[in-house]
């Protein structure tokens, strides 16, 4: 154990307990594990957290940015420096916070060795480094059963119950069950997502941990519209009493924020129309004809608000439109040509939410038109019916439109991968991703000009997608494919263009592929090539099975953020 009484160590060593070789300016031990090092005291009081105020400055998230080097990869503690780095640091700023990456460094920085939050984010690095090593997770059940009883008897104190770290242990925990579930395809249990929530009141106040409070209710409520939109269901009542409330207010606002708002009238109006849809009889009488309308209505007033957020979004964040061949190599896969770019992957990953949403209107209003214009005993005006004709003929549009630009998101996440992800894909020189383009020479002052060099991709954001870009692809790309095999009276793949479907398939195919996910027909899979390059023959004899894949991500992702 460390001497704490006259020994020099830095604050970082002293918060964790580990020895502190006392280098300087900044120690061995911090450097080794890619960790900010707090500096030499011996003043108690500059052992506060509210000390760690800056480091919820967007700036800071750069400062970190060194956290994710890969140094060290043979040596025995290497999963959670590899997590923290490849996850929770670049490709992460407050700008686009949801709440969870985000805070979870600084806040682990602040911890134990042997604290709930210590062993439950290594059962979590433990298991991801393990997917990309291609081992059991032998270590990270260890981590987990450990951080499990140290858990219970963090909730079991009062001091430790109303800390932050507590529930965001909840959370990491609730993580590691979502990555299990999705490779088991099988539903995850929510134990942990209901223990958070009932942690919350309980969370500390004061100005850091209330605002560090406000992102976790962040993060889980936008975890929990997610869920419901996915589910088909309405939130749970805790989550409306948080839209609106001061509880949230201790965090800044941001777009991400504010499409969660938007998604809980989305996820509300779904879960109505599901309702009606299970109680009404196949006669489309005057009073659902009524209904039916309302909910076109409804569904079109919640799509202008999400038109007016795109409107609303930092220029920065505005997909970069690329083509294949001359701006991006050729060898990456990509839609009709074309490859849309983001600053990052979860920037990204908001817009493909924020389509997904749009999506959920579309099938909202065109099942009640289909309803409404086509039932037998229909007694529409003139000006309803062409009314309706024309809603229909622009939810086609809306549509295509928003399958369209989540096809062009994808060789950003990807590139040119198409072989199982592993270690050593970080310093892979083959491996080519899109660079987010930077404003042409003589526009950097006027970036609505929107004139822009694609260029080469930095070191880190390469990094970032490598790590990132299939994780977060996979979730839109899934939420696609149930959609269009989702029983409907107007089938919505009837609405795309011809063999788009099928190329929707074929990346979903070559993700799964990527994340070593279990094959839906593993004879028909070439490791050497990838899923996305099987024969026609072959896709063809796979489709039911892709389906049912989809599904069972979908079903394991049922209380993961995103799409």
């Amino acid at each position: 154990m460390v001497n704490r009484g006259r020994s020099g160590g830095c604050v970082t060593c002293k918060r964790r307990r580990v020895k502190c070789d006392e280098t300087k300016p900044e120690c061995r031990p911090c450097r080794r594990l890619e960790l900010r090092c707090g500096g030499y005291t011996t003043k108690p009081a500059s052992l506060k957290f509210r000390d760690q105020n800056y480091k919820f400055r967007a700036p800071a998230v750069q400062d970190r940015a060194a956290a994710s080097r890969l140094r060290h990869l043979a040596e025995p503690d290497t999963a959670v420096p590899f997590f923290l780095g490849q996850y929770a640091s670049i490709g992460r700023d407050m700008e686009s916070a949801r709440g969870f990456y985000e805070i979870l460094v600084p806040v682990y920085c602040s911890q134990q060795q042997d604290s709930a939050l210590s062993l439950a984010v290594s059962a979590l690095a433990s298991k991801v480094l393990s997917l990309w090593r291609h081992g059991s997770f032998q270590s990270s059940r260890k981590y987990y059963t450990q951080a499990i009883a140290r858990l219970r008897s963090a909730i079991q104190d009062r001091t430790e119950r109303s800390k932050p770290a507590t529930v965001l242990a909840v959370l990491a925990l609730q993580l590691y069950e979502n990555i299990a579930a999705i490779y088991g395809l099988r539903s995850p249990t929510g134990i942990h997502h209901n223990g958070a929530v009932s942690l919350l009141p309980f969370a500390d106040s004061g100005d850091i941990n209330g605002m560090i409070s406000a992102y976790i209710r962040r993060f889980v409520l936008h975890t929990e519209i997610s869920s419901a939109m996915r589910q088909e269901r309405a939130l749970q009542d805790v989550a409306h009493s948080w839209i609106g409330s001061r509880d949230l207010t201790a965090a800044p606002d941001n777009p991400s924020s504010a499409l969660d708002a938007i998604g809980a009238s989305v996820a509300e109006l779904q879960a109505s129309y599901r309702q009606q849809l299970s109680t009404e009889d196949n006669c489309c009488t005057a009073s659902s004809q009524q209904v039916l309308g309302e909910y076109v209505a409804e569904a079109k007033r919640i799509d202008e608000e999400l038109l007016a957020w795109a409107q609303s979004v930092p220029d920065h964040w505005q997909p970069r439109r690329l083509t294949s061949g001359r701006d991006v190599d050729s060898s990456m896969p990509t839609y009709r040509s074309v490859c849309e770019v983001y600053p990052s992957c979860q920037i990204a990953n908001i817009w493909n939410l924020w389509r997904i949403q749009r999506l959920l209107l579309v099938k909202v209003t065109l099942g009640s038109l289909d309803k409404m214009l086509y039932s037998s005993q229909s007694e529409l005006t003139k000006d309803q019916i062409s009314a309706g004709i024309r809603d229909f003929v622009q939810c086609k549009q809306t549509l295509q439109e928003m399958v369209d630009a989540v096809c062009y998101s994808v060789p950003f996440y990807l590139g040119n991968r198409s072989r199982s992800s592993s270690i050593t894909d970080f310093t892979d020189p083959t491996i080519l991703v899109p660079g987010y383009p930077s404003p042409a020479p003589g526009n950097e002052r006027h970036p609505s000009q929107k004139t822009y060099d694609p260029g080469t991709p930095s070191d880190e954001y390469k990094r970032h997608v490598i790590a990132q870009g299939p994780w977060h692809v996979m979730s839109p790309l899934s939420r696609l494919l149930t959609l269009f095999s989702e029983d409907h009276v107007q089938p919505l793949a009837s609405f795309l263009r011809p063999g788009q479907h099928e190329w929707i398939r074929q990346q979903f195919l070559r993700v799964t592929v990527l994340l070593h996910l279990p094959p839906p027909e593993p004879e028909s899979t070439d490791s050497k090539e990838g899923c996305c390059f099987l024969s026609s023959e072959v896709r063809g004899s796979m489709d039911v099975k892709v389906e049912y894949l989809a599904r069972g991500v979908r079903k394991g992702a049922v209380l993961m953020s995103g799409p």
